[in-house]
């Protein structure tokens, strides 16, 4: 039998929490990935592919991607958020974020939970938003206009790329001070 690398064969009961450098470490490895997640469904949004005249709703799919890159690098955040002396600058990230992105939340949701919603069941959390919406969206090119709310790629992006910023810095004020122990 192969051994699986990395340890991860330990019982993770006996494995020791990571180190607020480690985990800041983690943090930027899993930021950068969404971030440049984010940045490859914008490019796929505004390209043309061969698949395009099967697949007529491809820009669907991809916005749907989108959406959920841009959740996980809000997550990656609050992950660095955790390390105390990271807290105060990523807390005020990213709400700048949320701010720029007011509907993701709400798409993220609703995408992630299609099941609840496709037939409003009274457990789903956005009570307002129905089945008859789950399919109905709009896509100019830019702006994705989806339950209500508008997601404008351009924007994503550079909302995208600012929080991944304000992660790297606090990520170096974070381990600059917690030392190297992992």
């Amino acid at each position: 039998m192969i051994e699986p690398s990395g340890g991860a064969n330990r019982n993770p009961s006996q494995v020791p929490p990571p180190s607020e450098s480690s985990q800041l470490e983690r943090t930027i490895s899993l930021a950068s990935e969404a971030c440049y997640m984010v940045a490859l469904q914008r490019l796929r949004l505004r390209s043309a592919a061969p698949e395009d005249e099967k697949f007529l709703f491809r820009w669907w799919a991809d916005l749907q991607f989108l959406i959920v890159a841009l959740r996980r690098l809000r997550l990656s955040a609050q992950l660095a958020a955790g390390v105390p002396l990271a807290k105060e600058s990523l807390k005020q990230a990213i709400s700048h974020f949320d701010a720029a992105l007011p509907g993701l939340n709400e798409m993220r949701n609703v995408g992630e939970h299609i099941v609840e919603y496709s037939v409003d069941s009274p457990k789903r959390h956005h009570a307002h938003i129905c089945r008859q919406q789950l399919q109905n969206g709009g896509w100019d090119g830019t702006v994705f206009s989806w339950l209500g709310h508008e997601l404008n790629i351009d924007s994503a992006l550079n909302a995208a790329e600012s929080l991944f910023s304000s992660i790297k810095a606090a990520s170096k004020l974070g381990s600059s001070t917690t030392g190297a122990a992992r």
